[in-house]
This record gives structure tokens, C-alpha cells and sequence, in this order.
């Protein structure tokens, strides 16, 4: 760590990132969904605002899908913000801007040296940093966001952590004893905590330190991140929720839809529960029966609430497709109370009708062949949640599509140049971003770079790109060595790739 950093891991740059919970569209649905008016109508111009952005990719992809906003972009690590920067340069994106700055230089900046914002997020950041640091953010959405403007904070949430506290004080203690990066130090701080369980720890949650020694392998450097901040504290929703209305902010809901449904997740004597709470508890007896470790809440200066009529048009008028070459026809979701499946048969004709294209809600209620359909709302909360369906939210043009596979073949080569095995890209019908795994990612590359969507020149230049990353294909996590069986599998793949999964990346704009 270093004097600058305030006691926040800086000498490892953040692991890149994307969070579809951050962009404008998924923010205007929760609005939409809780029925509240969102800041702009769709197509309209607006402003955005991502503080602690790390790598910029969630803003990058934002700005690629959006060429009617203006994205600003704030970090303190000069490292992420010279990444970001390059990254949007090498795009051609020139409605995005990345400055390195701390939050208390934002918060002093002068009136009119910023934009008024129609959203303000921050991913990761609250539950991280000091107090002080804290009310300077207050500070910045006071003074910033406009009224009507919509702000998302994620943050390690009470009480789901309480039981795994004594694990962050123990790793952030022991690699505090240490010298060299802190992706060393965790190392050897996880290592001393397996030890202080398998000796019979009172405090130590057997299975969450068994979790984080699998991560130890892989993810250090989220590791370093997540437990080695001065000043890492998990809040309840009540403590955060009280702190953003010094910004006049109110809660609207939970970025994670399914989570403003009860029903769904509470049984009965617990919603009974939740109900005969003082509002300004409600959300954390909540979270007494729905153990989640991490909260995405949204917040909006100024809610009014939208006519139930207005509601019901808009939730109408919602458009649907597939972001996958198959849906699950009964889908399940497996939340903390334990499995959940959707036995509707109206999820399973859903699945059918959106493999042929998109749809609005209410096109698919008014087909004559639709089994009874759930509300609006659960259709959207289960859709999205299950991956079993995304909102449409424009045509993709010719220039759009082409502003947009620039921004991708600029994160897929700095995924390939850094050895990642994942890349999110953007999508601009669904004005988001999908993950791509290994083989999609080097697919794509060949693609956007002109090499004709066949299989046999694909999988050779696949395999060029694999072989010059120092990777070899592997079958059952062994490498295969014979070159024959290496081109067959690499032609396999992308023969599935190119049946499946390439109608999809053109189906949600991606390419």
C-alpha cells in the first residue's frame, strides 16, 4: 500500500470488470419495475458518472453503446486511469472521459467544473474506504446529480457478513506483518488462516475460508482487494440508506430484480415479519432471511412515482430476446433459501417465441397459442436473473454496430495480450455487455479483424492466436499434442460457435 492510497490496495491495479447492474438501461428497469419514473426517456441524451471506475471497462462499454451520452470516468490509481484512457483512444471513443481523481478533489471542485449528472454509480467502493472518504462522496452526489438522477451503490452488506468478519481481521492483520505486493501477502495471510481453522478456530466459518483458498489459486488479486483495505467495513442498508438522503436520494430497489420480489424468496411468516417493521427497517429484516453478503441498491433524487397506467404501457411495450442459443424452459435459480424453479408453462412458449426474434411483452400475451403469463414484472425480474431473456432496447445501425466492434476488438486485444480467459463485450440492441470465454473471444478477434465467418479459416486463425498468447487447446484440462486431433477440436468448436452463438452476438448487436 502507499501514502496516497489512504490505506486502499493500490499497488496491484483492480481485476477488470464489467456490471450490467451499472448501466443506464438496467437502472431505468428497476424504475420502471418499482414504478418510478426513470431520468430519460430511451434515445434521449444524458449524463453519466462512474466514480472509482478501475479499468473503465463498465464505462467503455457504456459509451460504445450509448453515442448519446457523455460518460465521465473518475480513479485515484493513476495506473487504472492511464488503462482506461488508452484502451478508449485505441476504440476511437470520444464521448468518454477518464481523469484520475480522489473524492475529496471531486468534492472541492468548483460549480460548473462538472456536468449535472443523470446517473452516478460506484461498484465496490463504499463498504472499502474511510468515513471521511464516505461523506465526500455524499458530498459529490449532493452537488452533482440532478434532480431525478439515479445513483447505484454496491457494497458488502450486514447481516449477511457478520459470520465472516473474523476471516477479513485475521487476513488483513497477518498481511500486514508482511512485506512485498499484496497479492504475496494474502497469499501467505490465507494460508495462516487454513491453518488457524483446521487447529479448531472458534470464529472461522469452515466452509467461506474452504472458498477463499479455491480463489487463492486464481484470484489474488481480487483477494488483495477484497480483505486487505484499512478500511474495509460492511454496513447494514439502513446505515447507507440514511447517508445517501443527506443527498436527498430515497431508495427505490435492489439492482438485483428478483430481490424486490418477496414472494419469491421470503415465506410467508417472514414477509409477515418484514411488514409489521417500522419502514426505515424493513429492508434489513430482510436481509436477516436472505443471507446476501453483497447489496446493489438504488437510490433516486427525487422519486415520483409513475401512474399505474404509465406503468402498465411501458412495462407493455418492454422488449425481449435471447442473449443465448438456448433458454431453459422450466428455469431454476438457486438463491441462499435454497432452489428455486419457475413452473409457468408461459416461460417455456416465451423461450420459444424470442429464439425466432424479439418481442414486447405484450406481443407475446396476445399471441393466440399463450398459456396464462405471470406479471410484467416476474416475466422481467425471472428472465433476467435465469439469462433466459434481455431487454431490447434499439436497432442496431451500420455505424452503431461499427462503433461498437471497435470498443470490442480493443478489450478482446487487451484481454489476449494479457492472458485473461473472459472479456465482456458490448452489445448495443441490448445496451449492455455479454461475456465471452476463451474460444468466443479468439472467434470474435477473427471475425471483427475480416476473416470470413467459415469454419476452416477460423480455426486456423484461432489457433495462431492461441499458440502466440503460449497457450495450447486442451480437452478435459489435458493439453492435446497430436496436430491432428488439435485442428479437429479447434474446428469443432468453432463450428458450434458459428451455428449457435454467432445468429446470438448478431441478434443483440455485438458484431
Amino acid at each position: 500500500m502507499t501514502d496516497w492510497a489512504s490505506g486502499y490496495v493500490a499497488d496491484l491495479d483492480y481485476v477488470p470488470g464489467f456490471y450490467a447492474e451499472q448501466m443506464p438501461a438496467h437502472l431505468d428497469l428497476v424504475c420502471l419495475i418499482q414504478g418510478v419514473h426513470a431520468p430519460r426517456r430511451a434515445g434521449e441524451r444524458f449524463t453519466y458518472c462512474e466514480l472509482g471506475c478501475g479499468l473503465g471497462e463498465t464505462a467503455l462499454t457504456l459509451a460504445a453503446c450509448h453515442p448519446e451520452a457523455e460518460v465521465h470516468a473518475f480513479d485515484f490509481n493513476p495506473a487504472h486511469i492511464a488503462y482506461a484512457s488508452e484502451t478508449a483512444r485505441r476504440a476511437g471513443l470520444g464521448n468518454v472521459h477518464f481523469a484520475e481523481r480522489s473524492f475529496g478533489e471531486l468534492a472541492a471542485l468548483p460549480e460548473g467544473a462538472l456536468p449535472p449528472f443523470d446517473y452516478i454509480t460506484l461498484h465496490g467502493i463504499w463498504t472499502w474506504i474511510a468515513r471521511e472518504h464516505q461523506l465526500e462522496v455524499v458530498d459529490i452526489l449532493s452537488r452533482f446529480l440532478r434532480p431525478g438522477g439515479v445513483v447505484a451503490v454496491t457494497y458488502n452488506a450486514q447481516p449477511g457478513w457478520s459470520r465472516q468478519m473474523p476471516l477479513q481481521r485475521l487476513l488483513h492483520d497477518f498481511a500486514a506483518t508482511r512485506e512485498g505486493r499484496s497479492d504475496a501477502r494474502v497469499f501467505e495471510a490465507l494460508g495462516f488462516a487454513d491453518a488457524v481453522r483446521k487447529a479448531g478456530s472458534l470464529a472461522l466459518e469452515g466452509e467461506f475460508v474452504e472458498v477463499n483458498m479455491a480463489k487463492r489459486e486464481r484470484g489474488l488479486t481480487y483477494l488483495a482487494h477484497e480483505y486487505l483495505n484499512g478500511s474495509w467495513k460492511p454496513v447494514y442498508h439502513a446505515d447507507l440508506a440514511a447517508d445517501m438522503a443527506r443527498a436527498k436520494l430515497t431508495y427505490v430497489g435492489s439492482a438485483t430484480v428478483l430481490e424486490n420480489f418477496p414472494p419469491i424468496f421470503l415465506s410467508e411468516e417472514q414477509r409477515a415479519l418484514v411488514a409489521a417493521a417500522p419502514a426505515a427497517m424493513r429492508e434489513m429484516v430482510k436481509d436477516h432471511f436472505n443471507a446476501r453478503i453483497f447489496r446493489r441498491d438504488v437510490f433516486v433524487r427525487g422519486a415520483r412515482a409513475l401512474a399505474p397506467l404509465a406503468k402498465a404501457q411501458m412495462m407493455d411495450n418492454t422488449r425481449l430476446t435471447l442473449a443465448a442459443p438456448k433458454a431453459q424452459h422450466q428455469p431454476k435459480l438457486t438463491l441462499s433459501s435454497g432452489e428455486i424453479e419457475f413452473k409457468s408453462p408461459f416461460y417455456a412458449f416465451m423461450a420459444e417465441v424470442l429464439t425466432e426474434g424479439d418481442a414486447s411483452l405484450a406481443e407475446l400475451r396476445a399471441r393466440p397459442d399463450a398459456p396464462p403469463a405471470p406479471s410484467g414484472e416476474e416475466l422481467l425480474a425471472v428472465g433476467l436473473e435465469t439469462r433466459n431473456a434481455v431487454t431490447v432496447h434499439r436497432q442496431p445501425t451500420q455505424s452503431g454496430l461499427d462503433r461498437v466492434r471497435a470498443v470490442n476488438l480493443a478489450l478482446v486485444r487487451n484481454a489476449i495480450e494479457q492472458g485473461r480467459s473472459t472479456v465482456t463485450l458490448a452489445a448495443l440492441a441490448i445496451e449492455s455487455g455479454v461475456q465471452f470465454a476463451l474460444i468466443p473471444m479468439l472467434v470474435y478477434e477473427a471475425l471483427a479483424t475480416g476473416t470470413p465467418a467459415e469454419t476452416e479459416p477460423l480455426a486456423q486463425r484461432c489457433l495462431d492466436l492461441l499458440h502466440a498468447r503460449g497457450e495450447s487447446l486442451r480437452r478435459d484440462g489435458e493439453v492435446m499434442t497430436d496436430p491432428d486431433e488439435v485442428h479437429d477440436g479447434m474446428r469443432n468448436s468453432v463450428a458450434i460457435l458459428l451455428a449457435n452463438h454467432l445468429p446470438v452476438w448478431r441478434r443483440i448487436g455485438a458484431i
